[in-house]
């Protein structure tokens, strides 16, 4: 690879927004206003304790579909048991990085300072939990957790920024990126103009390509953190990896796409194509949007309330037909005392203590202790029924804790009463 190849100077990474006084600003603001309703509309939707549960199922699925589009087919059953236990196969422990890289970064507010200092903590935090065997590079050498590559790679056609050139780049990336998230917390205009930025930073740091390897999976959490610092899905219940995985060979299209020169004196006034740029936002915004909606459909309290009927009343017979009114009372409210379960069953105090425990036992219920509060929980098992196209239905086609290898269980009683589930969501594309 010649020196002469390589870009050099953070001005040939510019436009890094399209310029507000262009004509293709406007539909991307209202596509940005549109993202930003639909998703404070999830946000509300919710109680809090059933956010934070449905939030640590988006974790596991956000590394699902991160994954995936890397190549990576870990189960959404080994990403469970991932996050439980040891890990012991390198699958697991992709997952498992994942995961905690993550969390890590949603745990952090990401302000101008930190947006470059993240950017390297991500990428260490997944790294650094890997098998020694995963990070070892096609030749033989080794990648450094948190470090910037230090040889030049190139990715399709695309040749990245010289290596040496690297801080210099990224500099510029966070300088201007971190002043858009600080303005974003103005609200109003500049919100919606720091989630446009969101959108187009994702493609700058995915072709300024940092690392030796892990780029896509640290630019989507990166990403995540800073669509949160902008007011966006500040509960974590949508998932930017999922739209671009649904839509995998549309996000690399768009990706691929927006590295491509300027063309021509229409094109904006930087090295790189400012139209090209704008299509990409206007794919990302979309994606978001598709996802937020999906999502908001999905939680919703009455489509919820019909599958978690025919989850009980079809598929779960074995369990008390009370359990249902366990069920839908922790996601409605979001938790509530051990000792209100007979009033909410209308079952004797032992009977509904014995529903309870079954529901508890079967990961459908959680608590942080024997004799704390109890709340909604989303067995693998049960999301096929319960939160259908959330996963392809083959990954989450399991059988449930104890069930025979036909499927049957032995049934404490006989179905009594039947009840449709509901429909998938219709916009969602896939």
């Amino acid at each position: 690879m010649k020196m002469v190849d390589l870009y050099d100077s953070p001005a040939q990474m510019e436009p890094l927004i399209v310029h507000d006084a262009r004509p293709l600003y406007k539909p991307l603001l209202g596509l940005a206003h549109e993202l930003s309703e639909a998703s404070a509309c999830l946000d509300a939707a919710l109680a809090p304790a059933t956010g934070r549960s449905l939030a640590r199922l988006v974790e596991e699925m956000n590394c699902y579909y991160s994954n995936l589009i890397e190549g990576h087919h870990t189960l959404p059953l080994e990403i469970a048991q991932a996050r439980r236990e040891q890990s012991d196969t390198h699958l697991k422990s992709l997952a498992a990085a994942h995961i905690e890289a993550d969390k890590w970064a949603r745990m952090r507010p990401l302000d101008t300072d930190q947006l470059l200092p993240s950017i390297l903590a991500i990428h260490h935090q997944f790294c650094t939990r890997l098998p020694e065997a995963m990070l070892i590079l096609p030749d033989g050498s080794r990648m450094p957790p948190g470090q910037f590559r230090q040889r030049e790679v190139s990715v399709g056609i695309h040749i990245a920024p010289a290596a040496h050139k690297l801080q210099d780049f990224l500099e510029r990336y966070a300088a201007f990126y971190g002043q858009r998230l600080a303005w974003a917390a103005r609200g109003g205009h500049s919100k919606l103009d720091g989630i446009i930025a969101a959108m187009a930073s994702h493609h700058r740091l995915v072709w300024i390509h940092p690392f030796p390897d892990g780029n896509g999976r640290v630019a989507r959490i990166i990403l995540d953190a800073m669509l949160r610092s902008c007011g966006i899905n500040g509960t974590s219940l949508w998932s930017m990896s999922r739209g671009f995985a649904k839509t995998e060979a549309d996000y690399k299209r768009a990706l691929a796409l927006a590295d491509q020169p300027r063309m021509g004196d229409l094109d904006g006034r930087g090295n790189l194509s400012e139209q090209r740029l704008a299509e990409f936002c206007t794919y990302a915004l979309g994606t978001a949007i598709d996802q937020a909606r999906f999502m908001a459909q999905l939680f919703s309290l009455e489509h919820f309330q019909a599958r978690a009927r025919g989850y009980f009343h079809r598929v779960r017979f074995d369990l008390k037909p009370e359990s249902l009114y366990l069920y839908l009372q922790a996601f409605s409210t979001g938790e509530f005392e051990r000792m209100e379960a007979g009033r909410i069953t209308g079952l004797p105090e032992r009977t509904a203590r014995n529903v309870l425990t079954a529901m508890l036992d079967e990961g459908l219920l959680e608590s942080d202790s024997p004799k704390g509060k109890v709340r909604i929980a989303f067995p693998v098992h049960a999301l096929g029924s319960l939160l259908p196209n959330l996963y392809p239905a083959g990954d989450v086609d399991i059988l449930p804790p104890g069930a025979t290898a036909t499927g049957s269980r032995r049934p404490r009683r006989q179905p009594s009463r039947t009840s449709p589930a509901g429909k998938p969501p219709r916009k969602d594309r896939g």
